[in-house]
Parts: C-alpha cells; structure tokens; sequence
C-alpha cells in the first residue's frame, strides 16, 4: 500500500508544556459551528433555561436604579450574590429543577443542613456572564465593554418591568440588591424565593415577552434564519405530532423533503451544509480514534513509538470494518469487498444511486435514505471502518454543495472557514477529490492517504495552540520520522454540540411543544412566524 510522501508529518518538537484536555482535537468542528451560529443565534449549548433573559434583565434594571459603579466586575458580583438566591431558592421547592447555572455547588450547601445558607456566587461564570451573548443577540440587552451592560428599550425594558413586579415583593431580593453586606439568609427566605419565581415556570406575561424577542415580528434581517429554523421546529413537531429530537430535526432537514413547508426550506438547506461538515468531522474524529486504538495496542501502549505505515496497513487489513460500514450504506453488496473498489467506482455509485441533480438553492438532495446524519452515526461505530467513511464524507459533501462552492453563491462560505487549516471546501475537499478523481487509486489506497492526512491535522492543531499557550498541550501523539508515539491513553470520537437540544428545550418551556408534538400554543407562534417570513420571501 502506497502512503504519499507529501504527507509525511513533521518531527515533534517537545515545549515542555503540560498536557491538557480537549475537545475539537481535530479544529474541524469550527466549520460546524460557525454555520451553526448563522442559522440559529440567541442561543448556545449552554444556555439550558430560557427564563434566565427575564432573571438577567432585571439584574442589570436593579442594577442601575442602585446607584452602583458602572464596572463589569461589579455588576457581575451584584448579579452572582442574587443568582445564587435564585438558584438556592429553587433548589430547595424542587431538588430536581434542571437548568439551574451552579445547581452542584448549590446543593451542597443545602446538604450541610444549616439553618442559615451562604449567599455567594456559586460558579466562576454566573447566569449573568454565560447568558450575555443570546440576550445581545435577541436584542434583549447591549454589552458595554467593561461597562455594565444597557438594557434595550423595546425587548430588554419590558421584560425587565414583568419580573420586577414579582420580585419587587419578596423581601429578601430587596435585602440583597440593598445591602452588598448579606452573606446568609434563612431558608425560609429563600424558600420564599423559589415559590414565587421557579425557573421553570414562565408566567404568560413573560412568555409573551420572550417569544417576540425570539421570533419577533418585525425581525431584522439577521434575525430570519433563526425564525425559520423554530418555525421548522414547530413544524416538525406538527408532522411527527410528538417532541422531535435533535437527530430527527437532522435528518429532516438533509433529506429530500426537508420539513414540508416552502417557507422554512431555505434554512433546511443551512443545516443540510451544517450536517456537510459535521459528517467531516465526525468522521476522521472517527480516523484518529481508529489510529490511536491501533497505537495504543501495542504491548508498551505505544510509547516506544509504531511506524505509520504498520497503523495504517493494520487498520486496512481489518477488512470486514470497512465492507460492514458500506454495506450499512447500501454502498456494498454482500458479494462484494472495499478491495474490489477503486475510488471513481464510489464516486459513481454515490451519483448515479443516490444523487438527486438539479438544487437550484445550491445544496443537492439524496433520493433515498442515505443522509449525513446516517453517515456520521455508523462512522462512530464502525472502527477502523470509520477511514473508509471519511472517504464518502467528502464525496458527499462534493456532490450535494460543489456546485454552490465552486458558484461562489452566497451563504456558503462557512464551509470553507478558516480555509487550508479547517480543510475547506475551496481549498482541500475538492482539490483533493479532483486529483483522487484523475488518478482513480484502490479505495484502500485513497482511505489510506486521508487516515495520514488526518493525523497530519491533528498534529498542526495541536501546534497552533501551542503558539497560542505555551502550557497547553492537546497532543493525543507525536510524530517523529515515519514513527507514531501514544501521548495519552485514549480518544473517543464524537460530534460537535449543536443549539437544536436547548433550542428545543426552550421551546417547551414555553409551552409551544409537548410530548404530543406541538400545543394549540405553538400553532399559533409557528403561523405567525409563518406569516412573518411570507412578509420578506424565504429566509
């Protein structure tokens, strides 16, 4: 099996640094979540309840009317003495709540069953802090630099005003936004708290608030994607007349129906290159844990170092792997071998078995069940199959949104983000596969070449970090000539946190779906979305 030479990763350089943890090991999950960002704002994977935009605004109004010093730090430390209140109080009408920010630290303290409970900040980044990016983007509030942060007047100030006329009566809250001193209160008190403000409950007056700041009306134009993809989410909640799930939510949106309304189609087609790049990543995340399993087999576990050509010839030999991920994909017979195959051979199969011509939006569409939310499932299960579905990966990914890439066409840009470094579409994916193309190798051979590669990228994420922070270190190998060395102990492939989970969390909390799909409420919200996005054409 022949690797290419142009591959061939540059020695280890040893800094000295401590190794550290992880995620994005590979830097190919930015993509994923840049596109994300444009298609679903005002929310992120850490943002689980959607009252805490009420709770933060009215933090930053009595933060004002008090007179305080008009610092970041200050108003923060204000907010986390309050928060915790909030989060105690909670706590201790319900142990169970989720989606309180601090809920651990809060429960311990409450387990030490003292009459009296600390008030101090409970995290390192209270609600206040994790929240500042959705309630700016939803127009809710403004960052000030290190200044306190400005409510806006039309969707910050209302709904600021709705919590206060509840809060305003409780007196321990005006206890602590008067006296910077309190340190303790009663449990009672605090019980007091989560009676009359649960973060799981949203009175209607609030709710209303919420919902046109989420899916306002008279939206600016940033703010219609982000509209179009709730609007998919309330009808998709119709048509399967229970709560999707964020794989169903998926898997709609890169099939040929998308969600059944025209209205919403556009962002279905965003999503579709946000699942493009995720079944990327995933994928040869799913390589390198192929790659360092191999490694880690070794009777040292690697530490004496493995040539790369024996990981990468022993991952190919494991033939059943790779015939058993195509075969899930309807892309092998039982009669046949990934050794029969030769790239342009995949290629054809894909086109001419699976591809639907003629997207006029850009993002072609499969005319079976074959999908990248499909692809990126069995690559997480399929070992060393997962090289060989990194291949398809890419073939995919040319076939549905080549044209849009090669067409400059607006809105598909972020699948080259960042460029040669996240393996852009322009300036990798589809260089690469023209030249696969040209020299029509074994699929073995061309499975064999982009595992290399994959390691190669890891290793130059892992210095680009390096330059950024000495001490860090996310090495999961080195490279020293033609030889791999393990640097830790394990790798487990994954995919990159999307916002549907807590989107679709906020959306029942404010009572639009339920475990029957969606509520007489939430057919109310998605026609008025509906109506708001006929007002200006698609998305």
């Amino acid at each position: 099996m022949t690797i290419s030479a142009a591959l061939q990763a540059p020695e280890w350089v040893s800094s000295g640094a401590t190794i550290t943890g992880g995620l994005d090991l590979l830097g190919l999950r930015l993509p994923v979540q840049a596109i994300g960002g444009t298609l679903l704002d005002g929310v992120t994977t850490v943002t689980p309840s959607v009252r805490y935009l009420a709770f933060r605004a009215w933090l930053i109004r009595r933060y004002g009317q008090r007179g305080g010093a008009d610092s970041l730090d200050a108003f923060t430390d204000f907010a986390a003495r309050v928060e915790s209140a909030l989060v105690l109080g909670n706590l201790l009408e319900n142990p169970s709540i989720g989606g309180l920010i601090g809920s651990d630290q809060a429960l311990e303290r409450l387990a030490l069953g003292n009459t009296t409970i600390p008030i101090a900040s409970l995290v390192k980044s209270p609600a206040s802090t994790i929240y500042t990016g959705p309630s700016d983007q939803l127009g809710i509030s403004k960052s000030r630099d290190n200044a306190v942060p400005a409510l806006v007047m039309e969707r910050g100030l209302p709904l600021a005003n709705a919590l206060d006329q509840r809060l305003t009566a409780i007196p321990l809250i005006e206890r602590l936004v008067r006296d910077d001193d309190l340190r303790e209160a009663s449990l009672d008190e605090l019980r007091e708290i989560g009676s009359e403000v649960r973060i799981d409950r949203i009175p209607d007056d609030e709710r209303e608030l919420l919902l046109a700041a989420i899916m306002p009306s008279a939206p600016r134009p940033i703010e219609r994607n982000r509209i179009s993809t709730y609007a998919a989410l309330l009808a998709l909640a119709t048509q399967l007349k229970s709560a999707p799930s964020e794989g169903q939510f998926f898997d709609a949106a890169s099939s040929a129906n998308r969600f059944g309304e025209p209205l919403v189609d556009q962002v279905a087609d965003g999503w579709a290159t946000y699942c493009v790049r995720d079944a990327i990543a995933v994928t040869q995340e799913g390589v390198l844990a192929g790659v360092m399993g191999e490694i880690l087999a070794q009777p040292d576990g690697g530490l004496s170092g493995v040539d790369m050509t024996v990981v990468i010839e022993a991952l190919m030999e494991r033939i059943e792997e790779h015939d058993s991920a195509l075969r899930d994909l309807n892309l092998l017979s039982s009669g046949e071998s990934v050794a029969d195959l030769t790239f342009r051979a995949l290629e054809e199969r894909l086109r001419l078995r699976l591809f639907v011509p003629g997207a006029a939006s850009g993002v072609v569409r499969w005319s079976d069940r074959l999908v990248e939310p499909l692809l990126y499932r069995r690559a997480l299960k399929s070992g060393a199959g997962a090289l060989t579905l990194a291949v398809v990966a890419w073939v995919m990914a040319a076939l549905r949104v080549g044209d849009a890439v090669r067409e400059d066409k607006h809105g598909y840009l972020s699948l080259s983000h960042q460029g040669r470094r996240r393996q852009g579409m322009r300036e990798v994916v589809l260089p690469e596969l023209a030249r696969f193309h040209r020299e029509d190798r074994p699929l073995r051979e061309v499975a064999a070449e982009m595992a290399v590669r994959t390691v190669q990228q890891h290793l130059q994420i892992t210095w680009s970090r390096l330059q950024v922070d000495l001490r860090r270190d996310v090495a999961l190998l080195t490279a020293e000539g033609n030889k791999w060395f393990a640097r830790r102990k394990s790798f487990v492939a994954g995919r990159t946190a999307s916002r549907i989970q807590q989107a679709l969390g906020w959306l029942h909390q404010l009572r639009l779906i339920d475990a029957n799909g969606i509520t007489a409420d939430g057919s109310v919200v998605l026609q008025r979305a509906l109506t708001t996005l006929a007002k200006g054409g698609a998305t």
